[in-house]
């Protein structure tokens, strides 16, 4: 990236998309990062980092990458997010714990995705990477007796619209009822295109403590993967889980073992290559030492890839259209019925859902749903137009 005359705004994105790279990218473009430093506003920075839910995920880079140029005021507010996150951490895994406890004295085997635990793997520090709830993945056929479990623990019972075998989407969402301990997400996988991966990859083996298994590089490689793609490339956060990954693990994963694992989930084949390239453009994961062979995107996964939008400033809408469209791209064959099901005609149930939580009046009929859906799909073709946002390492 060559650094020239730009506004504060310009420099703020850059420094943000910058800090989210690996840290062999960090240290390529660290005099450049420098520079942008000395332009931005850095109470607008924090501000926007704060926002996009990045603060201490990116801060302690950017103060990295600034040096002296750092200011006093984001360095105060970085170590109180960091502190609180903390905090919040502690609680996440205390719960987490316990629940994960009940399921095994149950006979159930679960493991934890994403929160605190991954970011104590991965960034060194529970505070870094915030989250609000708890996500637990388990068995499908186990998901039914989890719920009993976590209802067990004080927790109401989901709502989720159930599809065919009785399984909601992705998960059963679970509220406490008292409002006193944080929500859990019971997952029985961790993507659309998958019904059997997370069950066999992501779950410890029976008889074994959940709380000291974990999968392998390469399993746990592929779920940061899916989920980045399930989320449609949108923003740094879970692009930042994976170059973090990249700095504390990449060096030992054996190069093919990825390409065994898409071997064995074909269907996973397309989403995790066009992820990868995504992953190469915007934080430095050199794809070429993961895969032991060259990437094939074809040209709906080139498509996909230039629809990744790690500096997004369009209306949330808009964003949740530009992941529909990256999901019909990347769909395998045999998914395009479950497409429509999930992004153009969904149930009665989860529009009157969906507009309750956006707070409206009554819930779009499903007709009205699809046409303003695809009318927002076509914006997002637009944008194919232009270059995709990303790093130039010089």
């Amino acid at each position: 990236m060559i650094v020239t005359r730009m506004s504060a705004p310009q420099a703020e994105r850059q420094l943000i998309l910058l800090s989210a790279g690996t840290a062999g990218r960090r240290r390529a473009i660290a005099p450049q990062a420098e520079r942008l430093a000395a332009v931005v506003d850095w109470r607008h920075l924090l501000e926007t980092l704060r926002h996009r839910r990045l603060l201490t995920i990116l801060g302690p880079r950017i103060l990295e990458l600034a040096g002296e140029r750092a200011d006093e005021n984001f360095v105060e507010e970085l170590d109180l997010a960091i502190a609180s996150g903390r905090r919040q951490g502690a609680l996440l895994q205390l719960v987490a714990l316990r629940v994960m406890n009940a399921l095994t004295e149950a006979g159930i085997c679960s493991s934890p995705l994403k929160g605190p635990m991954l970011g104590e793997t991965i960034y060194g520090d529970a505070g870094r990477r915030p989250s609000s709830d708890i996500d637990l993945l388990v068995a499908p056929d186990d998901l039914h007796s989890a719920v009993e479990v976590v209802r067990g623990l004080g927790y109401g019972a989901p709502t989720d619209h159930l599809e065919d075998r009785g399984l909601p989407a992705l998960h059963f969402a679970l509220v406490h009822e008292r409002r006193e301990l944080p929500p859990i997400e019971l997952h029985w996988r961790i993507h659309w295109y998958e019904r059997d991966f997370a069950c066999e990859r992501l779950l410890p083996p029976p008889g074994s403590i959940s709380q000291d298994w974990r999968p392998t590089l390469a399993d746990e490689l592929a779920s940061l993967l899916l989920f980045y793609a399930r989320d449609g490339f949108v923003d740094l956060r879970l692009a930042t889980d994976l170059s973090a990954w990249w700095d504390a693990f990449g060096s030992h994963l054996q190069r093919g073992d990825l390409g065994e694992l898409i071997g064995a989930y074909p269907a996973l084949a397309c989403v995790v290559a066009v992820t990868l390239n995504v992953a190469e453009r915007v934080v430095g994961i050199p794809a070429s030492e993961v895969l032991d062979r060259p990437l094939r995107l074809g040209v709906r996964g080139h498509l996909a890839a230039r629809l990744a939008n790690p500096n997004p400033r369009v209306s949330p809408p808009q964003l949740y259209a530009d992941m529909g469209v990256i999901d019909a791209l990347l769909m395998p064959p045999g998914h395009f019925r479950a497409f429509v099901r999930r992004q153009l005609l969904p149930p009665r149930e989860i529009l009157e859902e969906r507009a309750q939580q956006a707070q409206q009046r009554r819930a779009s009929s499903a007709l009205g749903h699809c046409t303003r859906v695809l009318g927002r799909y076509a914006l997002t073709m637009t944008r194919l137009v232009r270059a995709p946002e990303t790093v130039r390492v010089p």
